[in-house]
C-alpha cells in the first residue's frame, strides 16, 4: 500500500488583513453617502482604512495577505464618494437656479400688480393670521365667503409689509446670495436681494435689501393636455417667509 504524503509549508500560508477586510465592509458601506451629506464621513472613513490595509500587506516581509480586497474597498469608497459629491453639488446648483427664477418671477408678478397670482407664490402662514383676520369680513357668512374674505384681507396685509413695498418700488433688484439657512427654516433657502439702486421708492424708510425664504416639495398633479391621464410628479416652489434684512 502506497501512501502520499503531503507536507504544507507553515511559510506559505498569510493570513488576510482585518484591516483589509474593514476597508471592503467599508467601502460597501460607503453607498449610504449618497443619502444625506452627514453620510460622507462614511468613504472617507473607508479611504483611510483602505490606505492603511494596503500599508499593511505591501511592507516588505508582511505576513499578511490581502491587498486586493483592500485595493477594492478603495475603489468603492472613492468611487460613491465622487458619485455622492456630485449628486449633491449638481442638485445644489439646480435647487439655486430654481430658486432664483421663482423670486424673479415673483417679482415681476409683484411689480405688475397681479396681487392674487403673488398671493399664489406664497406658502400659507407667510402673513400672521390673527393681523389679517382683523381685516377680514362677517364670521356669519357661509364658508366660501369667509374664506375668500380672509384672502382678500392677507392680500391687503401682504401688501402693506416693507419688504413686499420694497420688491413692488423696484423695477430691477440685484441677487447677493443664496444660501441654505438650516437653523431658522431648515430645509429652506435663504435668498438675499438688493433693491437700493431703486429709483421709484416713494418712501425713505423703505429696506435696501430683502431677504426670501423659499422651500419646495414635489407633489402628485393632473397631467395637462390633450388625450393625457393620470398624475404626474411636480416640483413647487413657495415663499415662506420675507423680511428687511437685518
Amino acid at each position: 500500500m502506497i501512501t502520499d504524503t503531503v507536507e504544507y509549508d507553515d511559510e506559505d500560508y498569510r493570513p488576510i488583513s482585518t484591516l483589509a477586510v474593514l476597508s471592503l465592509v467599508a467601502g460597501c458601506s460607503s453607498v449610504l453617502a449618497l443619502i444625506n451629506q452627514i453620510l460622507w464621513v462614511v468613504p472617507l472613513l473607508a479611504v483611510s482604512l483602505s490606505i492603511a490595509a494596503i500599508r499593511d500587506t505591501s511592507t516588505q516581509g508582511s505576513q499578511k495577505s490581502g491587498r486586493g480586497i483592500a485595493l477594492i474597498g478603495l475603489a468603492l469608497s472613492v468611487g460613491f464618494g465622487v458619485q455622492s459629491f456630485a449628486v449633491f453639488s449638481g442638485n445644489t446648483l439646480i435647487d439655486r437656479s430654481r430658486a432664483r427664477e421663482t423670486v424673479s418671477r415673483w417679482h415681476r408678478v409683484i411689480r405688475a400688480g397681479d396681487w392674487d397670482m403673488a398671493y399664489g407664490f406664497c406658502a400659507p402662514g407667510i402673513v400672521p393670521l390673527d393681523e389679517a383676520h382683523l381685516e377680514g369680513g362677517n364670521h356669519d357668512e357661509h364658508h366660501h365667503d369667509e374664506v375668500d374674505s380672509r384672502k382678500l384681507s392677507e392680500i391687503k396685509v401682504l401688501q402693506e409689509m416693507p419688504a413686499i413695498r420694497a420688491l413692488a418700488a423696484c423695477n430691477r433688484m440685484m441677487f447677493s446670495s443664496i444660501e441654505e439657512d438650516n437653523q431658522q427654516f431648515p430645509g429652506a433657502l435663504r435668498v438675499t436681494v438688493e433693491v437700493g439702486e431703486c429709483t421709484q421708492h416713494s418712501e425713505d424708510s423703505l429696506p435696501l435689501v430683502v431677504e426670501i425664504w423659499l422651500n419646495h416639495k414635489t407633489q402628485k398633479e393632473p397631467q395637462l393636455g390633450r388625450g393625457t391621464a393620470g398624475l404626474q410628479m411636480v416640483e413647487r416652489w413657495q415663499v415662506i417667509r420675507v423680511d428687511p434684512s437685518e
